[in-house]
């Protein structure tokens, strides 16, 4: 029952405009995590719990990581058999994935800070310094896209790792952004700890997650997604026309039945879907 007008739940709302402006990615964000603000708490809660046992950080990592591309997209979600989904079908990859970077990390991290103790005493140093900066820099960058990559497509692990390495160069000004808020929540966790701690428990994983998939993201779907589906297409015969009419005339529609509007992916010797790639 309305009162005055208001509380009146039944009465339609102005509803969403399909020609609107999209909203700038910074705004979005916000609107975004505020949202899904709750879930992400529990989402953290979920990640620390998984990754207890160590040698499951890695698929850990991947659960977390299709749940918050889930809500980077806006898709629907279920938090926690989505997560559980996403950990069981990568967990190899997850796990050699975290084995890689944990003891690259390690010796990075070593040469960085032995260079470092060094660099007073000789010049030369300074050579090897900086290089280990750019190696540091590079792995940081490169995990931004390589868990986002394996809940995403299906890729060997050495292509994984080779698209990493070109997108930490290839979007290098959004990786610093993002490198920079991700080191603006983590340093301050580490230094305070352990006053960070009830930060750390209830969203500092989640949300830097959240930050690295949301950036990250859209080079996938340009640089992958968007040219497989083209790929596809195009083995059908089809042209961009063609596509762009089939949607304008599907706007018009408000059921459709898109069973048969199924897309498979073209089969290769082997049985294997196309250069490899398979978008999930």
């Amino acid at each position: 029952m309305a009162f005055f007008g208001l509380f009146n739940y039944s009465k339609p709302g102005p509803g969403v405009d399909k020609d609107a402006p999209k909203k700038k990615r910074f705004f979005l964000f916000f609107e975004l995590y505020f949202r899904k603000f709750w879930k992400l708490v529990q989402l953290n809660l979920l990640f620390i719990v998984c990754c207890i046992p160590i040698v499951t950080i890695g698929p850990a990592i991947c659960g977390m990581t299709y749940v918050l591309r889930n809500f980077a997209n806006e898709k629907p979600t279920f938090l926690l058999s989505d997560f559980w989904d996403a950990f069981k079908s990568n967990w190899k990859q997850g796990f050699g994935l975290w084995l890689i970077f944990t003891l690259v990390s390690i010796v990075a991290g070593v040469a960085f800070f032995w260079y470092f103790v060094n660099s007073s005493t000789s010049f030369i140093m300074l050579i090897p310094f900086a290089l280990c900066i750019l190696l540091c820099l590079t792995l940081l960058f490169m995990q931004f896209y390589v868990y986002l990559m394996a809940v995403t497509v299906e890729l060997k692990l050495k292509h994984i790792l080779k698209n990493s390495l070109i997108f930490a160069f290839l979007g290098l000004k959004t990786n610093l952004i993002t490198a920079f808020f991700v080191l603006l929540i983590v340093i301050p966790c580490a230094l305070f700890f352990p006053l960070t701690l009830p930060i750390i428990l209830l969203l500092t994983f989640s949300t830097v997650g959240f930050i690295a998939v949301f950036n990250s993201y859209p080079y996938l779907v340009k640089y992958i997604i968007d040219p497989h589906e083209q790929q596809l297409r195009e083995a059908e015969g089809e042209d961009d026309d063609d596509w762009d009419e089939d949607e304008e005339e599907e706007d018009d529609v408000i059921f459709t039945d898109i069973g048969s509007q199924e897309r498979p992916v073209p089969q290769q010797k082997g049985g294997k879907a196309g250069k490899g790639k398979v978008i999930r």
